[in-house]
């Protein structure tokens, strides 16, 4: 599962990494993002890349907050299929949390890059218009298995897509090209990631401050295995 994140990148950053066109609000760093909140997401324009803001979670008619999409299950709903079909996007983060079980007490803790960089979590995003025309943005992260290092915490993980695949899983020309996309949502390479305890003030979705994404005091994890 996927149902915390960060994105600490500064625009400038992001924009050169993603080359972002256009960006349609006011972006600003993030330490700790949950559900039903709004997130950045990028999507590919009619004539650039564009960085815009949705609600993070689908509002389905079938149930509740769709805030993973399980990349295995995809095909299983129409209104998946459809939005997989040509409502794609990526969700940039460079960390999402999990929580490691000790007994009664649940530690967060952060997956990173090993080299702290940002990273692309594939995504889908749907427009819902009420009766008044009004338009409420919305997306969710696609979720694969986990990979070793992921696994130690959660038996799923976001599907995160290298520099080369985010251009394939933007590109329209790919809108009839199921199985084409499918062979992108993979497990990432744990060789390539890293993981540390983070402070339990994350599991507050109200605080939002560097303290989130900072290592936490070896001494207080002493059975945390690296």
């Amino acid at each position: 599962m996927c149902e915390r994140f960060s994105l600490t990148a500064e625009l400038p950053e992001l924009s050169e990494r993603y080359r972002i066109g256009q960006v349609t609000y006011a972006y600003k760093p993030r330490y700790n993002i949950a559900p039903t909140q709004q997130v950045a997401v990028i999507i590919r324009g009619a004539e650039s890349r564009m960085l815009e803001e949705h609600r993070w979670g689908l509002v389905p008619f079938w149930g509740k907050d769709a805030v993973n999409a399980d990349s295995g299950a995809i095909h299983e709903k129409p209104a998946y299929r459809k939005l997989f079909g040509k409502q794609r996007c990526i969700i940039p983060s460079n960390g999402f949390y999990v929580w490691k079980t000790e007994g009664k007490t649940r530690r967060p803790i952060r997956i990173v890059m090993k080299d702290r960089g940002v990273f692309a979590m594939a995504g889908l995003y749907e427009v819902w218009k009420d009766s008044r025309g009004g338009e409420t943005r919305t997306c969710t992260v696609m979720t694969t298995r986990s990979n070793r290092l992921v696994f130690d915490y959660d038996e799923r993980m976001p599907v995160i897509l290298d520099e080369r695949d985010v251009e394939t899983w933007l590109d329209p020309t790919m809108n009839g090209e199921p199985d084409r996309l499918q062979s992108l949502l993979q497990p990432y390479s744990p060789e390539r990631m890293h993981a540390y305890p983070v402070s339990q003030r994350v599991a507050d979705p109200l605080v939002e401050s560097e303290e989130c994404v900072e290592e936490a005091a070896p001494t207080r994890y002493a059975l945390l295995r690296r």
